[in-house]
């Protein structure tokens, strides 16, 4: 996982030459990336705890040793409400931003009366909107990687219950144009005044990253269609495509080709659910860029 994540990192350095992006990730294992989180200490009894869990269903992190969890070895607490926080920073004057959050986890709760929380504020904290109901992508996938529940689906969502195993969470934000220092992730874990001496809530590699275009906009028209996409996208435009390449969610290039035919057909069937950007080259040497989102 970790070499995974600095290959990532090496992905993004090589796109710099027409894209920018920001990029973090914290397996709480270490010391990196450990100044974005805060947990608040405002807060009476606040359970959040970064430490090795040994507890009846959370025994170990998703990377050991260290996780983040409403308590390392004791039961949630009735009338409880824990909150922490996952800072990011940059100077975002985009004119298309993305920002994706993705993380693994594991539930233990009284199914609705118990339950998790995660928000986001694009103001330093003054506001906040809750980040499966906002202007969001959104899935949820199973330790073999199997869809559990998305957004593209209209499913509703909520951290709660009890997970099979470890789940991922994978969040794409679309963000208006606009200058940003900064976006703050709010995640809060809430009990009712029963007693049911459960687990809670535990949460491990988290990964955050910022995509912005640097290109000059394009004065022609092009269009890519159809978006969400199962098998097959197509870009047609006014200009001869030379060449094009999509890109993961994460900024590494999955597949590229050149290409001299009108319209552009691309299969996207082998790849996995998610979210996507491409680019293209035209004859003039003019390039276009933009997302899509893949679906089963």
């Amino acid at each position: 996982m970790k070499k995974f994540y600095l290959l990532v990192l090496f992905c993004f350095i090589l796109l710099k030459s027409y894209s920018q992006n920001g990029y973090g990730f914290i397996n709480f294992d270490d010391t990196v990336g450990l100044f974005r989180i805060s947990i608040d200490t405002t807060i009476s009894n606040n359970i959040w705890q970064i430490g090795s869990p040994h507890k009846s269903f959370f025994t170990s992190s998703y990377s050991v040793p260290n996780a983040i969890v409403t308590d390392t070895l004791h039961p949630y607490p009735i009338n409880n409400n824990s909150v922490f926080y996952y800072r990011t920073s940059g100077d975002y004057n985009t004119d298309s931003h993305d920002a994706v959050l993705d993380f693994w986890y594991k539930m233990d709760c009284d199914t609705l009366i118990d339950f998790g929380k995660v928000e986001v504020s694009l103001d330093t904290g003054i506001t906040w909107q809750n980040l499966i109901t906002g202007n969001s992508w959104w899935t949820v996938y199973d330790s073999l990687n199997n869809v559990i529940q998305t957004s593209n689906g209209n499913d509703t969502m909520v951290f709660t219950g009890h997970t099979n195993g470890w789940y991922e969470f994978s969040c794409d934000l679309s963000l208006d144009q606009g200058i940003l220092d900064s976006i703050i992730y709010r995640f809060t874990f809430r009990s009712s005044n029963l007693s049911v001496s459960r687990d809670g809530w535990m949460i491990d590699d988290i990964h955050f990253n910022t995509w912005w275009e640097s290109i000059p906009k394009m004065r022609m028209s092009y269009h890519v269609y159809p978006n969400p996409v199962r098998d097959q996208i197509i870009i047609n435009s006014e200009k001869l495509i030379v060449e094009y390449e999509i890109l993961s969610s994460m900024g590494c290039p999955v597949t590229n080709s050149e290409n001299y035919k009108l319209p552009l057909n691309i299969n996207v069937s082998g790849l996995p659910s998610g979210l996507y950007f491409y680019r293209i080259k035209f004859e003039d040497g003019q390039e276009g860029s933009g997302k899509f989102v893949k679906i089963f």
